[in-house]
């Protein structure tokens, strides 16, 4: 049986890529730093899945992992991911997102250097903030790997979005304020993005990683929307008009207008997604619906309502 470590699987992309893993017959290691966190308790609790006390920035326990598992295949989702708060937190953001990367590879390499490794990154790395920084050191982290004779790919992933997101995520809070019937402030509703579902998103990353050569790619879907149609299509799931006020200080410091991807490599090896972005945003305010009914946070049985699809 293949055994898989996915780290910070307690984040949205983690939690959907170790139900999906789990559901296809591989076992398992979810790496989280706190295994009390209320989204690990909530999501994580299923067959085929072991959770496991992890915190990526502490090279020695990585590497304590590894030796006392066998692992095929690692994942690593661990990040800080958002990037209005990587100008907060720019030291914290490169130990995360890059330094934790070196350190990982380095104990692929001495402990398991049969084991393949994805990264992810995003198709925002190499723009202006501290995050796009981070995730471009990682992606030439794991070109120097590759070069060593580690299989190690960097998945470049498009913006993607779930009922899971963190309440601070833009297109959450879209969703969460179409369903309550709010009024929303908005920075700039002429940002365009490549948006897809993270349920199609961590489909991918085992499709790159099992690929007969590691190559890096784009995970998207290949389209790109204006912000404000994001916004549309959310109030529009909720059967409200539009109800939105722009406010300058809700502007990120520095925020690219156009950030998409090329998704040819990733739908040449089989992929394609299942969501449109009606569908994501009708699921997300599906979802929201039942928070606010139940004051509920987390719930698995938020996964099970895909009023999208």
């Amino acid at each position: 049986m293949t055994t898989a470590l996915v780290t910070g699987a307690a984040g949205q992309d983690g939690i959907y890529l170790s139900r999906h893993l789990a559901a296809a017959g591989v076992s398992v290691l979810a790496g989280v730093r706190d295994p009390a966190d209320p989204r690990a308790m909530a999501y994580l609790q299923a067959p085929g899945i072991e959770v496991v006390p992890l915190d990526v920035t502490d090279t020695a326990a990585v590497a304590a992992l590894l030796r006392r598992q066998h692992v095929d295949e690692v994942y690593n989702l661990a990040a800080l991911s958002s990037v209005a708060l990587s100008w907060q937190a720019p030291q914290r953001t490169a130990a995360v997102n890059a330094d934790a990367v070196e350190g990982m590879l380095a104990a692929i390499r001495h402990i398991r250097p049969a084991a393949r490794f994805f990264q992810a990154s995003s198709v925002q790395a190499g723009t202006s903030s501290p995050y796009a920084a981070s995730k471009l050191t990682a992606e030439a982290l794991v070109a120097e790997a590759r070069s060593r004779g580690v299989f190690a790919v960097a998945g470049r992933l498009a913006n993607h979005e779930s009922p899971l997101r963190p309440a601070t995520f833009v297109v959450r809070r879209i969703a969460r304020a179409a369903a309550r019937g709010e009024q929303l402030a908005l920075g700039d509703l002429d940002v365009w993005r490549d948006w897809g579902h993270a349920a199609d998103h961590v489909r991918a990353m085992p499709l790159l990683l099992r690929a007969a050569e590691p190559v890096d790619a784009d995970i998207c879907t290949g389209t790109m929307v204006m912000l404000g149609d994001v916004v549309e299509a959310a109030y529009a799931a909720a059967g409200r008009p539009v109800d939105v006020v722009l406010d300058p200080a809700q502007a990120r410091p520095s925020d690219p207008q156009r950030v998409g991807g090329d998704a040819s490599a990733i739908r040449a090896l089989g992929w394609s997604p299942s969501y449109t972005l009606e569908g994501l945003l009708a699921e997300m305010v599906a979802v929201e619906r039942h928070r606010a009914a139940s004051g509920i946070e987390h719930d698995a049985h938020y996964l099970a309502i895909t009023a999208g699809r």
